[in-house]
């Protein structure tokens, strides 16, 4: 069985591509992604979300943490590499995390580790970010025991539910076009 998340990522991908078929990022010479699909042209470069052959694997953060993270982390980050994508859920304006080469996977799992400490320094429930808003003191994180989609407050905790599942979340996301 396919899993929901990874089906429902490709599927927004897929409905963000239909709104211009790719997005430029300021291109870096060092820091190149198998995302990168045409030549750079003054500075630029289009992109669009590369399913990767082997999907990233989450079970280091784990034993970093002496926890169990919860699948669906490792749905949404494991299996493409692409720029940030800016979309709206339910008139919330949100870009879309996701890695854009390996180092960059694996400066996201530090982030998350150094997001997770901090949960647990404030006495809060174990969250996982998942993008961020236009204001930046909230977050749309991931509850690692839930499951649920969530909406915090840096630093405060959840500020309420936005989806039931990450799945149903993504499913519901609408992409929204940004100037290149």
């Amino acid at each position: 069985m396919q899993d929901q998340v990874v089906m429902a990522l490709g599927e927004f991908f897929t409905r963000w591509q239909r709104l211009g078929g790719h997005g430029l990022v300021d291109y870096d010479k060092e820091f190149l992604s198998p995302a990168e699909y045409l030549p750079p042209r003054q500075g630029r470069v289009a992109w669009r979300p590369w399913c990767r052959p082997v999907p990233g694997s989450f079970d280091n953060l784990a034993r970093a943490l002496a926890m169990p993270i919860h699948p669906d982390l490792a749905s949404y980050y494991g299996h493409y590499f692409a720029a940030h994508v800016t979309a709206c859920f339910k008139g919330l304006f949100i870009d879309l995390l996701q890695p854009w080469n390996q180092d960059d996977f694996e400066r996201l799992q530090e982030n998350l580790i150094g997001h997770q400490l901090m949960q647990q320094r404030l006495g809060l429930p174990a969250t996982w970010f998942l993008a961020s808003c236009r204001d930046e003191h909230r977050l749309v994180c991931l509850d690692n025991h839930t499951g649920e989609v969530i909406l915090e407050r840096l630093g405060k905790g959840k500020i309420g539910v936005l989806a039931p599942t990450l799945a149903g979340f993504l499913g519901r996301l609408e992409p929204v076009r940004v100037g290149d």
